[in-house]
Protein backbone atom coordinates (compact mmCIF):
# COMPACT_ATOMS: atom_id res chain seq x y z
CA UNK A 1 0.00 0.00 0.00
CA UNK A 2 1.18 3.52 -0.81
CA UNK A 3 -0.23 6.71 0.74
CA UNK A 4 0.18 10.09 -0.95
CA UNK A 5 -1.08 13.40 0.45
CA UNK A 6 -2.58 16.14 -1.72
CA UNK A 7 -4.34 19.45 -1.43
CA UNK A 8 -7.93 19.08 -2.68
CA UNK A 9 -7.35 21.30 -5.69
CA UNK A 10 -4.46 19.05 -6.76
CA UNK A 11 -6.59 15.90 -7.09
CA UNK A 12 -6.96 14.75 -10.68
CA UNK A 13 -10.30 14.20 -12.39
CA UNK A 14 -9.55 10.48 -12.20
CA UNK A 15 -9.10 10.80 -8.42
CA UNK A 16 -12.41 12.62 -8.07
CA UNK A 17 -14.22 9.99 -10.13
CA UNK A 18 -12.71 7.21 -8.03
CA UNK A 19 -13.71 9.02 -4.82
CA UNK A 20 -17.30 9.17 -6.05
CA UNK A 21 -17.19 5.48 -7.02
CA UNK A 22 -15.92 4.42 -3.60
CA UNK A 23 -18.48 6.63 -1.87
CA UNK A 24 -21.27 5.01 -3.89
CA UNK A 25 -20.03 1.52 -2.92
CA UNK A 26 -21.15 1.94 0.72
CA UNK A 27 -24.61 3.29 1.62
CA UNK A 28 -23.31 4.58 4.96
CA UNK A 29 -21.18 7.05 2.99
CA UNK A 30 -24.21 8.62 1.30
CA UNK A 31 -23.70 12.07 2.74
CA UNK A 32 -22.73 15.32 1.02
CA UNK A 33 -20.23 16.07 3.80
CA UNK A 34 -18.28 13.04 2.56
CA UNK A 35 -18.24 14.13 -1.07
CA UNK A 36 -15.13 15.35 -2.90
CA UNK A 37 -17.04 18.55 -3.66
CA UNK A 38 -17.30 19.38 0.05
CA UNK A 39 -13.56 18.74 0.49
CA UNK A 40 -12.73 20.97 -2.48
CA UNK A 41 -15.04 23.74 -1.22
CA UNK A 42 -13.53 23.64 2.26
CA UNK A 43 -10.06 23.58 0.72
CA UNK A 44 -10.82 26.89 -0.98
CA UNK A 45 -11.71 28.41 2.39
CA UNK A 46 -9.08 26.74 4.60
CA UNK A 47 -5.45 26.26 3.60
CA UNK A 48 -4.89 23.27 5.90
CA UNK A 49 -7.17 20.79 4.11
CA UNK A 50 -5.43 17.63 2.90
CA UNK A 51 -6.48 14.39 1.22
CA UNK A 52 -4.58 11.15 1.89
CA UNK A 53 -4.95 8.84 -1.11
CA UNK A 54 -4.19 5.15 -0.55
CA UNK A 55 -3.22 3.10 -3.58
CA UNK A 56 -2.62 -0.61 -4.03
CA UNK A 57 -0.43 -0.70 -7.10
CA UNK A 58 -2.30 1.20 -9.80
CA UNK A 59 -5.64 0.94 -7.97
CA UNK A 60 -6.93 3.69 -5.67
CA UNK A 61 -8.54 2.04 -2.64
CA UNK A 62 -9.21 4.80 -0.07
CA UNK A 63 -9.38 8.54 0.59
CA UNK A 64 -8.96 10.19 3.99
CA UNK A 65 -9.90 13.89 3.99
CA UNK A 66 -8.54 15.76 6.99
CA UNK A 67 -7.09 19.04 8.26
CA UNK A 68 -3.63 19.67 9.63
CA UNK A 69 -2.31 21.81 12.43
CA UNK A 70 0.91 22.47 14.31
CA UNK A 71 2.58 19.89 16.57
CA UNK A 72 1.29 17.06 14.37
CA UNK A 73 -2.34 17.63 15.36
CA UNK A 74 -4.88 16.55 12.77
CA UNK A 75 -8.65 16.63 12.52
CA UNK A 76 -11.25 14.85 10.46
CA UNK A 77 -12.37 17.11 7.63
CA UNK A 78 -14.60 19.97 8.73
CA UNK A 79 -14.54 19.14 12.43
CA UNK A 80 -16.84 21.58 14.18
CA UNK A 81 -19.03 22.16 11.12
CA UNK A 82 -19.27 18.81 9.31
CA UNK A 83 -21.93 16.31 10.35
CA UNK A 84 -20.22 13.27 8.79
CA UNK A 85 -16.61 12.04 8.74
CA UNK A 86 -15.14 8.80 7.40
CA UNK A 87 -12.45 7.03 5.44
CA UNK A 88 -13.86 6.78 1.91
CA UNK A 89 -13.40 3.17 0.82
CA UNK A 90 -15.29 0.01 -0.07
CA UNK A 91 -16.89 -1.80 2.90
CA UNK A 92 -14.53 -4.77 2.71
CA UNK A 93 -11.33 -2.70 2.54
CA UNK A 94 -9.18 -3.28 5.64
CA UNK A 95 -6.92 -0.54 6.95
CA UNK A 96 -4.91 0.17 10.08
CA UNK A 97 -5.80 3.67 11.34
CA UNK A 98 -2.49 4.15 13.16
CA UNK A 99 -0.48 3.28 10.05
CA UNK A 100 -2.71 5.54 7.97
CA UNK A 101 -2.31 8.50 10.33
CA UNK A 102 1.44 7.93 10.55
CA UNK A 103 1.65 7.94 6.74
CA UNK A 104 0.00 11.38 6.84
CA UNK A 105 2.86 12.50 9.14
CA UNK A 106 0.37 13.26 11.91
CA UNK A 107 0.79 12.62 15.60
CA UNK A 108 -2.95 12.25 16.14
CA UNK A 109 -6.27 12.56 14.34
CA UNK A 110 -9.41 13.74 16.13
CA UNK A 111 -12.98 13.16 14.91
CA UNK A 112 -16.43 14.00 16.27
CA UNK A 113 -18.87 12.70 13.61
CA UNK A 114 -17.48 9.36 12.48
CA UNK A 115 -20.36 7.64 10.67
CA UNK A 116 -18.91 4.26 9.67
CA UNK A 117 -16.13 1.72 10.25
CA UNK A 118 -16.19 2.41 13.99
CA UNK A 119 -14.74 -1.03 14.76
CA UNK A 120 -11.63 -0.02 12.81
CA UNK A 121 -10.96 2.94 15.11
CA UNK A 122 -9.78 1.78 18.51
CA UNK A 123 -9.96 5.18 20.20
CA UNK A 124 -13.72 5.80 20.25
CA UNK A 125 -14.51 7.96 23.27
CA UNK A 126 -18.26 7.84 22.81
CA UNK A 127 -21.19 7.59 20.41
CA UNK A 128 -24.33 9.67 20.06
CA UNK A 129 -27.51 9.25 18.01
CA UNK A 130 -27.92 11.18 14.77
CA UNK A 131 -31.60 11.68 13.97
CA UNK A 132 -33.32 11.14 10.64
CA UNK A 133 -36.62 12.13 9.02
CA UNK A 134 -37.41 9.21 6.70
CA UNK A 135 -39.77 9.97 3.80
CA UNK A 136 -38.69 7.10 1.53
CA UNK A 137 -42.22 5.68 1.69
CA UNK A 138 -43.72 9.10 1.03
CA UNK A 139 -44.76 12.05 3.15
CA UNK A 140 -48.13 10.55 4.09
CA UNK A 141 -46.45 7.47 5.55
CA UNK A 142 -44.06 9.70 7.48
CA UNK A 143 -46.95 11.76 8.86
CA UNK A 144 -48.81 8.64 9.92
CA UNK A 145 -45.82 7.74 12.04
CA UNK A 146 -45.60 11.28 13.42
CA UNK A 147 -49.32 11.24 14.30
CA UNK A 148 -48.78 8.05 16.27
CA UNK A 149 -45.69 9.21 18.18
CA UNK A 150 -46.02 13.01 18.17
CA UNK A 151 -49.70 13.60 17.52
CA UNK A 152 -49.99 16.51 19.95
CA UNK A 153 -47.13 18.35 18.19
CA UNK A 154 -48.64 17.76 14.74
CA UNK A 155 -52.04 19.08 15.84
CA UNK A 156 -50.46 22.09 17.56
CA UNK A 157 -48.46 22.98 14.45
CA UNK A 158 -51.57 22.72 12.27
CA UNK A 159 -53.39 25.14 14.56
CA UNK A 160 -50.45 27.57 14.55
CA UNK A 161 -50.24 27.37 10.77
CA UNK A 162 -53.93 28.28 10.38
CA UNK A 163 -53.53 31.17 12.82
CA UNK A 164 -50.39 32.38 11.01
CA UNK A 165 -52.24 32.47 7.69
CA UNK A 166 -55.28 34.12 9.23
CA UNK A 167 -53.24 36.84 10.93
CA UNK A 168 -50.48 37.49 8.37
CA UNK A 169 -51.49 36.25 4.94
CA UNK A 170 -50.71 33.36 2.61
CA UNK A 171 -47.71 31.10 3.19
CA UNK A 172 -45.11 30.63 0.47
CA UNK A 173 -42.60 27.79 0.67
CA UNK A 174 -39.63 27.34 -1.68
CA UNK A 175 -37.62 24.14 -1.32
CA UNK A 176 -34.65 25.12 -3.52
CA UNK A 177 -34.37 28.90 -3.54
CA UNK A 178 -31.85 31.15 -5.27
CA UNK A 179 -32.69 34.11 -3.03
CA UNK A 180 -29.26 34.98 -1.62
CA UNK A 181 -30.81 37.84 0.35
CA UNK A 182 -32.61 35.15 2.32
CA UNK A 183 -29.28 33.38 2.87
CA UNK A 184 -27.90 36.59 4.38
CA UNK A 185 -30.96 36.88 6.63
CA UNK A 186 -30.48 33.28 7.73
CA UNK A 187 -26.87 33.98 8.76
CA UNK A 188 -27.98 37.02 10.75
CA UNK A 189 -30.72 35.11 12.55
CA UNK A 190 -28.38 32.21 13.27
CA UNK A 191 -25.72 34.52 14.72
CA UNK A 192 -28.33 36.06 17.01
CA UNK A 193 -29.44 32.57 18.07
CA UNK A 194 -25.86 31.56 18.87
CA UNK A 195 -25.45 34.65 21.06
CA UNK A 196 -28.80 34.11 22.78
CA UNK A 197 -28.04 30.48 23.63
CA UNK A 198 -24.42 31.06 24.64
CA UNK A 199 -22.89 29.11 21.73
CA UNK A 200 -19.90 30.35 19.77
CA UNK A 201 -21.15 32.16 16.69
CA UNK A 202 -20.08 30.06 13.70
CA UNK A 203 -20.79 32.93 11.33
CA UNK A 204 -18.36 35.20 13.16
CA UNK A 205 -15.72 33.14 11.37
CA UNK A 206 -15.25 34.42 7.85
CA UNK A 207 -14.24 31.01 6.52
CA UNK A 208 -17.59 29.53 7.61
CA UNK A 209 -19.46 32.28 5.77
CA UNK A 210 -17.24 31.73 2.74
CA UNK A 211 -17.85 27.97 2.88
CA UNK A 212 -21.63 28.35 2.97
CA UNK A 213 -21.57 30.82 0.08
CA UNK A 214 -19.24 28.51 -1.86
CA UNK A 215 -21.51 25.50 -1.35
CA UNK A 216 -24.62 27.54 -2.16
CA UNK A 217 -23.38 27.71 -5.74
CA UNK A 218 -22.71 23.95 -6.00
CA UNK A 219 -25.03 21.96 -8.24
CA UNK A 220 -23.68 18.40 -8.59
CA UNK A 221 -25.37 15.05 -7.83
CA UNK A 222 -22.98 14.39 -4.94
CA UNK A 223 -23.15 17.79 -3.29
CA UNK A 224 -25.73 20.45 -3.99
CA UNK A 225 -26.30 23.49 -1.81
CA UNK A 226 -29.99 23.84 -0.92
CA UNK A 227 -31.62 26.95 0.53
CA UNK A 228 -35.24 26.46 1.64
CA UNK A 229 -37.43 29.38 2.66
CA UNK A 230 -40.81 29.99 4.28
CA UNK A 231 -42.54 33.36 3.90
CA UNK A 232 -45.90 34.73 4.97
CA UNK A 233 -47.55 37.72 3.33
CA UNK A 234 -44.33 38.24 1.36
CA UNK A 235 -42.18 38.38 4.52
CA UNK A 236 -39.44 35.79 5.12
CA UNK A 237 -39.97 34.07 8.49
CA UNK A 238 -37.74 30.96 8.32
CA UNK A 239 -34.91 29.60 6.23
CA UNK A 240 -32.61 26.62 6.12
CA UNK A 241 -29.36 25.95 4.30
CA UNK A 242 -28.04 22.43 3.85
CA UNK A 243 -26.26 20.24 1.33
CA UNK A 244 -27.60 17.15 -0.38
CA UNK A 245 -26.69 14.12 -2.42
CA UNK A 246 -29.10 12.60 -4.92
CA UNK A 247 -31.06 10.92 -2.10
CA UNK A 248 -30.10 12.55 1.23
CA UNK A 249 -30.40 16.11 2.52
CA UNK A 250 -28.17 17.05 5.45
CA UNK A 251 -29.96 19.66 7.56
CA UNK A 252 -27.28 22.13 8.61
CA UNK A 253 -28.18 25.76 9.36
CA UNK A 254 -31.87 26.41 10.21
CA UNK A 255 -33.02 29.78 11.56
CA UNK A 256 -36.15 31.92 11.83
CA UNK A 257 -37.45 35.40 12.59
CA UNK A 258 -37.96 35.49 16.37
CA UNK A 259 -40.87 37.93 15.94
CA UNK A 260 -42.84 34.92 14.64
CA UNK A 261 -41.66 32.50 17.31
CA UNK A 262 -45.15 31.78 18.63
CA UNK A 263 -46.03 30.12 15.30
CA UNK A 264 -43.05 27.70 15.45
CA UNK A 265 -41.76 28.77 12.01
CA UNK A 266 -38.70 26.50 12.19
CA UNK A 267 -40.81 23.37 12.65
CA UNK A 268 -43.27 24.56 10.01
CA UNK A 269 -40.34 24.80 7.60
CA UNK A 270 -39.02 21.34 8.46
CA UNK A 271 -42.39 19.71 7.78
CA UNK A 272 -42.72 21.63 4.51
CA UNK A 273 -39.27 20.39 3.48
CA UNK A 274 -40.22 16.80 4.35
CA UNK A 275 -43.37 17.09 2.24
CA UNK A 276 -41.43 18.42 -0.74
CA UNK A 277 -38.44 16.07 -0.45
CA UNK A 278 -39.88 13.11 -2.44
CA UNK A 279 -40.48 15.44 -5.40
CA UNK A 280 -36.71 15.99 -5.45
CA UNK A 281 -36.05 12.22 -5.08
CA UNK A 282 -34.85 12.70 -1.50
CA UNK A 283 -35.75 9.99 1.00
CA UNK A 284 -33.68 11.02 4.03
CA UNK A 285 -33.50 14.35 5.84
CA UNK A 286 -30.57 14.04 8.22
CA UNK A 287 -30.96 16.09 11.41
CA UNK A 288 -27.46 15.10 12.64
CA UNK A 289 -26.50 14.38 16.23
CA UNK A 290 -27.49 16.47 19.22
CA UNK A 291 -30.10 15.79 21.89
CA UNK A 292 -32.75 18.42 21.18
CA UNK A 293 -36.50 18.05 21.81
CA UNK A 294 -37.48 19.00 18.25
CA UNK A 295 -35.29 16.22 16.84
CA UNK A 296 -37.05 13.62 18.99
CA UNK A 297 -40.37 14.95 17.69
CA UNK A 298 -39.35 14.87 14.02
CA UNK A 299 -37.15 11.78 13.83
CA UNK A 300 -38.22 8.47 12.33
CA UNK A 301 -35.08 6.73 13.62
CA UNK A 302 -31.47 7.39 14.54
CA UNK A 303 -28.03 6.00 13.73
CA UNK A 304 -24.79 6.23 15.77
CA UNK A 305 -21.93 8.65 15.16
CA UNK A 306 -18.69 8.44 17.09
CA UNK A 307 -16.19 10.81 18.68
CA UNK A 308 -12.59 10.02 19.52
CA UNK A 309 -9.09 10.17 18.19
CA UNK A 310 -6.31 8.06 16.79
CA UNK A 311 -3.12 8.64 18.81
CA UNK A 312 0.34 8.14 17.34
CA UNK A 313 2.62 10.67 19.07
CA UNK A 314 2.09 11.52 22.80
CA UNK A 315 3.53 15.03 22.26
CA UNK A 316 0.79 15.83 19.72
CA UNK A 317 -1.83 14.58 22.17
CA UNK A 318 -0.38 16.80 24.91
CA UNK A 319 -0.37 19.81 22.58
CA UNK A 320 -4.01 19.15 21.71
CA UNK A 321 -4.93 19.06 25.41
CA UNK A 322 -3.33 22.50 25.89
CA UNK A 323 -5.34 23.88 22.96
CA UNK A 324 -8.58 22.37 24.32
CA UNK A 325 -8.00 24.02 27.69
CA UNK A 326 -7.35 27.36 26.03
CA UNK A 327 -10.55 27.13 23.98
CA UNK A 328 -12.55 26.07 27.02
CA UNK A 329 -11.28 29.06 28.96
CA UNK A 330 -12.23 31.44 26.14
CA UNK A 331 -15.72 29.94 25.98
CA UNK A 332 -16.11 30.26 29.75
CA UNK A 333 -15.20 33.94 29.43
CA UNK A 334 -17.92 34.28 26.79
CA UNK A 335 -20.53 33.09 29.27
CA UNK A 336 -19.20 35.09 32.19
CA UNK A 337 -18.51 38.30 30.25
CA UNK A 338 -20.82 38.57 27.21
CA UNK A 339 -19.80 42.24 26.77
CA UNK A 340 -16.44 41.07 25.39
CA UNK A 341 -18.11 40.91 21.97
CA UNK A 342 -15.68 40.57 19.08
CA UNK A 343 -12.74 39.84 21.38
CA UNK A 344 -13.89 36.23 21.80
CA UNK A 345 -14.04 35.34 18.08
CA UNK A 346 -10.61 36.93 17.63
CA UNK A 347 -9.19 34.86 20.49
CA UNK A 348 -10.68 31.68 19.04
CA UNK A 349 -9.31 32.59 15.63
CA UNK A 350 -5.82 32.90 17.10
CA UNK A 351 -6.19 29.53 18.83
CA UNK A 352 -7.35 28.04 15.52
CA UNK A 353 -4.21 29.38 13.87
CA UNK A 354 -2.06 27.77 16.56
CA UNK A 355 -3.85 24.49 15.88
Amino acid sequence: MDVSVYRPQDLSQADLLEWRRLQASDSTLDNAFLSPEFAVALGRCRSNVRIAVTRDGAETVAFLPYQTGTFGIGWALGIGVSDAQAVICEPEFAFNPIELIRACELGMLEFDHLVTRMDDFGSISGTAPAFVMDVRDGYDAYMCQRNRSSGRLVRSLAQKRRRLIREHGELEFVFDSADWTALGALMGWKSAQYHETGWIDQFSRQWVRDLVQELAAYDTPGCRGTLSTLSVGGHLIAAHFGIRTATRLSLWFPAYDVDYRRYSPGLQLFFAMAEAAPEYHLGILDLSKGEMPYKDSLASWAYPVASGRVEVNPLSVLARQVVVRARRKVIELTVEHPHLGVVVPRALSRIDRVQ
